[in-house]
Protein backbone atom coordinates (compact mmCIF):
# COMPACT_ATOMS: atom_id res chain seq x y z
CA UNK A 1 0.00 0.00 0.00
CA UNK A 2 1.04 3.46 -0.70
CA UNK A 3 1.86 6.23 1.86
CA UNK A 4 0.18 9.14 0.30
CA UNK A 5 0.17 11.48 3.78
CA UNK A 6 -3.46 11.03 4.56
CA UNK A 7 -4.35 10.21 8.15
CA UNK A 8 -5.25 6.88 7.64
CA UNK A 9 -1.94 6.44 6.44
CA UNK A 10 0.09 8.15 9.69
CA UNK A 11 -1.87 6.21 11.95
CA UNK A 12 -3.71 7.22 14.93
CA UNK A 13 -1.36 9.28 16.96
CA UNK A 14 0.56 11.20 14.57
CA UNK A 15 0.34 14.75 13.47
CA UNK A 16 0.96 16.21 9.55
CA UNK A 17 4.56 17.79 9.06
CA UNK A 18 3.25 21.28 8.87
CA UNK A 19 1.14 21.13 12.37
CA UNK A 20 4.50 19.87 13.90
CA UNK A 21 6.28 22.34 12.57
CA UNK A 22 3.91 25.25 13.50
CA UNK A 23 3.47 23.60 17.09
CA UNK A 24 7.10 23.99 17.25
CA UNK A 25 7.29 27.57 16.53
CA UNK A 26 7.80 30.14 19.36
CA UNK A 27 4.45 31.85 20.66
CA UNK A 28 5.99 35.45 19.37
CA UNK A 29 6.40 33.76 15.97
CA UNK A 30 3.27 32.36 15.85
CA UNK A 31 1.52 35.76 16.96
CA UNK A 32 3.76 37.44 14.26
CA UNK A 33 2.24 35.02 11.54
CA UNK A 34 -1.16 34.39 12.77
CA UNK A 35 -1.66 37.47 13.93
CA UNK A 36 -2.33 39.91 10.70
CA UNK A 37 -4.07 37.27 9.18
CA UNK A 38 -6.62 37.29 11.88
CA UNK A 39 -7.00 40.83 11.76
CA UNK A 40 -7.56 41.25 7.89
CA UNK A 41 -9.37 37.86 8.09
CA UNK A 42 -12.10 40.06 10.66
CA UNK A 43 -11.56 43.07 8.60
CA UNK A 44 -13.33 41.01 5.76
CA UNK A 45 -16.08 39.16 7.56
CA UNK A 46 -17.13 42.79 9.83
CA UNK A 47 -17.38 44.96 6.46
CA UNK A 48 -18.58 42.07 4.08
CA UNK A 49 -21.04 39.94 5.96
CA UNK A 50 -21.94 41.94 8.72
CA UNK A 51 -22.25 45.33 6.71
CA UNK A 52 -19.94 47.73 9.09
CA UNK A 53 -18.36 50.92 8.06
CA UNK A 54 -14.91 50.52 7.06
CA UNK A 55 -13.30 52.73 10.47
CA UNK A 56 -15.54 50.69 12.79
CA UNK A 57 -15.16 46.94 10.82
CA UNK A 58 -11.34 48.43 11.17
CA UNK A 59 -11.66 48.68 15.55
CA UNK A 60 -14.02 45.31 15.69
CA UNK A 61 -11.08 43.54 13.28
CA UNK A 62 -8.48 44.58 15.62
CA UNK A 63 -10.21 43.27 19.10
CA UNK A 64 -11.67 40.37 17.81
CA UNK A 65 -8.40 39.27 15.31
CA UNK A 66 -6.14 39.52 18.79
CA UNK A 67 -8.57 37.52 20.73
CA UNK A 68 -8.72 35.00 17.46
CA UNK A 69 -4.75 34.99 17.45
CA UNK A 70 -4.80 34.59 21.43
CA UNK A 71 -6.99 31.48 20.76
CA UNK A 72 -5.19 29.74 18.32
CA UNK A 73 -1.44 30.10 19.86
CA UNK A 74 -3.10 28.76 23.34
CA UNK A 75 -4.61 25.85 21.52
CA UNK A 76 -1.65 25.75 19.85
CA UNK A 77 0.79 25.21 23.13
CA UNK A 78 -2.21 23.24 24.81
CA UNK A 79 -2.32 20.74 21.30
CA UNK A 80 1.88 20.84 21.41
CA UNK A 81 1.84 19.95 25.03
CA UNK A 82 -0.72 16.95 25.21
CA UNK A 83 1.24 15.41 22.11
CA UNK A 84 4.53 15.76 23.89
CA UNK A 85 2.86 14.24 26.94
CA UNK A 86 1.81 11.28 25.18
CA UNK A 87 5.05 11.07 23.63
CA UNK A 88 6.71 10.65 26.97
CA UNK A 89 3.62 8.27 28.41
CA UNK A 90 2.56 10.48 30.64
CA UNK A 91 -1.04 9.84 31.79
CA UNK A 92 -3.68 12.11 29.58
CA UNK A 93 -5.11 15.00 31.85
CA UNK A 94 -8.64 14.66 33.67
CA UNK A 95 -10.85 16.98 31.68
Amino acid sequence: MRDDGTAADRGRGDAPALLLWWEARHPALQIALVGPISVALMWVIHIGPLNQPLGRGLGYAAFWGLVLTGLIVAASRAEHARRQAARRGDPPAPR
